[in-house]
């Protein structure tokens, strides 16, 4: 399996930040992932124990809620590189767990704090649950049968675990030990369940899906279009106005 992943391309710095920029600031998503967040969804695709299509998981990226909203791409070439951003991502991160995994480091934000950063976990744990949620009944057996596998997930991923952390008031250096840990939880997932993920990969051995299937599927706007946005004037001069802020 490892001999058939792509070859490492993290995206940089600066892709991270237009991904994450578009993911926050483009019309027709309202509810969508932010770059952390959407780094826990994948990963928990990623180790999950089933195969899961992009055409399946690409639509909980755009919104969160109910996997319906898709973004306005301006044309075929942004449509391009923002899936195309995607689909790296997706491939560093499983080319990572399965060819360097000392190397594998989830994607948190953080508190400056005066200096001190503190490493944000809710963003990324939110996002590795709401892929579990795809795969739900699975799931669901793994953490009763792996609980120290998932406990920090859930802890910073869930409502019931946010009620936890306000009860407990969690000192930082156990905030700070939990976030150091994550990398390990993450490797014991991909570890443990890479027999189930194997014999899972046997079902989609003929089915392929790609960026440009996934581009065929996005809305993409012609400027002479009226705005779906419902002001009556044509898209050019409204939504897709040069430099319009969304």
């Amino acid at each position: 399996m490892a001999s058939n992943l792509p070859a490492l391309n993290p995206l940089s710095d600066e892709e991270i930040e237009e991904l994450d920029d578009f993911l926050l600031d483009t019309d027709g998503i309202d509810e969508s992932m932010n770059v952390s967040m959407l780094d826990g969804f994948l990963t928990a695709i990623i180790c999950g124990p089933k195969l899961i299509l992009p055409s399946e998981w690409t639509r909980w990226v755009w919104d969160t809620e109910h996997g319906k909203d898709t973004p306005n791409f301006s044309s075929t070439d942004e449509a391009s590189r923002i899936l195309g951003m995607l689909t790296r991502h997706f491939n560093d991160i499983a080319s990572t767990l399965e060819r360097a995994p000392e190397h594998y480091e989830p994607l948190l934000l953080e508190n400056i704090n005066n200096g001190n950063p503190i490493p944000i976990l809710d963003e990324w744990c939110m996002g590795f649950v709401k892929g579990m949620s795809l795969d739900q009944d699975a799931w669901t057996d793994i953490a009763k049968a792996h609980p120290d596998w998932v406990s920090t997930i859930f802890l910073y991923g869930t409502e019931k675990g946010w009620d936890t952390l306000l009860a407990r008031d969690i000192p930082l250096e156990e905030h700070m030990a939990m976030a150091d840990e994550l990398s390990t939880d993450v490797l014991a997932i991909y570890t443990g369940l890479k027999t189930q993920r194997e014999t899972s990969a046997l079902t989609f051995r003929t089915t392929k899906s790609s960026t440009s299937d996934l581009i065929r599927d996005a809305e993409i706007h012609n400027p002479a279009d009226f705005c779906p946005c419902g002001s009556g004037k044509k898209f050019k001069l409204c939504h897709g106005e040069p430099g319009r802020l969304h």
